[in-house]
């Protein structure tokens, strides 16, 4: 796992071997303005020039990601006691604490609920549209959290829906990964991002360059989230029938 210093580093040594490339190949045009070379020689030295600039640059973007990385782990650390509820109803003189008991009591089966579960209860963002703002509910215990989140379709029918706390970077994956696989094929836990793939596997999502290589890979395009048929069987599938057997109805002959 990179660390800030050793991006640090690398954007170092990266800068020095781009300004050496870049000065080699501005004294072989100079050279080149006063001898007289063809367009096939300067253009193979302006492809070399262009591929290290490009290595150097998907060199250090992997760099940056696994660091990116790094730091929304850590944060989700921070975050693995927190839920959101949203769709509740706001009231300018509400005790947020007491509303978020009084539905764990109700919904939740949890009769010895009390304040003192929560270590942090409030209102999250500024309002906006008259629209409620969801309440961040932060939890004295890890397990008292686990359990609410197992029981979250107790909700079901109601407009109050809740989400784990993720960084905009794993929400925006939470996001893309839903589009790609359905709303019940994806979940998150603890921060990490699920999905159950076309074949019935299960898989961990850390990047959106992970569902690109699950994409390339998959035999069958991943279902639309308002897709609720079986998948469209793919070209190989159809190709798949025994040999000798025609899958065209036959014509009747008119006598």
């Amino acid at each position: 796992m990179s660390t800030l210093s050793d991006v640090h580093q690398l954007q170092t040594s990266l800068e020095a071997s781009l300004h050496k490339r870049m000065s080699e190949f501005e004294a072989q045009l100079k050279q080149s303005s006063s001898e007289p070379t063809s367009l096939g020689r300067l253009y193979t030295e302006f492809s070399a020039f262009k591929e290290s600039v490009v290595g150097i640059v998907q060199l250090l973007r992997t760099q940056i990601e696994e660091l990116s990385r790094a730091t929304d782990a850590l944060e989700m650390r921070h975050r693995r006691k927190c839920l959101l509820f949203g769709g509740i109803p706001e009231d300018s003189k509400e005790d947020a604490s007491a509303v978020i008991c009084d539905i764990l009591r109700a919904r939740f089966n949890m009769p010895d609920i009390t304040k003192s579960a929560l270590k942090a209860c409030h209102r999250l963002g500024s309002s906006r549209d008259g629209r409620p703002r969801p309440i961040l509910v932060r939890f004295a215990e890890h397990s008292t959290k686990s359990s609410v989140w197992k029981k979250k379709t107790a909700l079901k029918g109601t407009p109050t829906v809740i989400s784990e706390f993720l960084t905009r970077s794993i929400q925006n994956i939470f996001m893309e990964t839903r589009k790609r696989y359905g709303i019940t094929n994806v979940w998150s836990l603890d921060g990490n991002i699920y999905a159950k793939l076309a074949d019935g596997r299960r898989r961990v999502i850390t990047s959106l360059g992970d569902l690109d290589i699950l994409s390339a890979n998959s035999k069958q395009p991943a279902p639309e989230v308002s897709q609720q048929e079986s998948p469209v069987p793919t070209r190989a599938e159809r190709s798949s029938k025994p040999p000798g057997i025609s899958l065209r109805p036959k014509k009747v002959k008119s006598k």
